[in-house]
């Protein structure tokens, strides 16, 4: 849970900077709009499919895979973006191919849970799980806005492939 709470973090942070950087370069309503519908609308039509993968293929393989993808494509994203091809379509590119990675990978660890622990203790494992993807979610966008302030895009780019590994 600690692994995946660090890969969590991680994914939401430069997430949020994909956005917060997206708002300071083009202060546009409708960059921000094809930034959101890039970063969350695949992982809202996948999840559901996702959950039917999970519970029929390796789990482990599939948070493996799906976190990977996003390591690999924020990777990237990081190189293209050092190279000076700083676009803002590769930047929604990449905000979907990483909302797809999620939407994958979050059925499979919410399945994977009951795996590992007892009965008894599922109720509780399962709160703490919630409770820290809800601090996680709360603190991301703080933290990478502060970041921002004192790093470029593409070493914070770095940080989920950090904490994807």
């Amino acid at each position: 849970m600690a692994s995946q709470t660090i890969s969590l973090f991680g994914t939401a942070l430069v997430q949020y900077a994909i956005t917060w950087y997206i708002t300071l370069k083009s202060q546009s309503g409708v960059m921000m709009t094809i930034s959101i519908i890039c970063g969350f609308v695949p992982t809202f039509f996948l999840s559901p499919f996702a959950g039917v993968w999970a519970d029929r293929y390796n789990r482990k393989m599939l948070i493996i895979l799906s976190d990977s993808l996003i390591a690999i494509s924020t990777l990237v994203l990081s190189v293209l973006f050092f190279m000076g091809y700083d676009s803002m379509w590769l930047l929604f590119v990449m905000s979907a191919i990483r909302a797809f990675g999620s939407g994958i990978q979050t059925p499979a660890i919410n399945a994977f849970i009951p795996q590992l622990v007892s009965k008894d203790n599922l109720t509780s494992v399962n709160a703490a799980n919630s409770s820290i993807q809800s601090l996680v979610m709360l603190i991301s966008p703080m933290i990478s806005a502060a970041i921002m302030s004192y790093a470029s895009i593409e070493a914070i780019f770095l940080i989920d492939v950090f904490t994807a590994a």
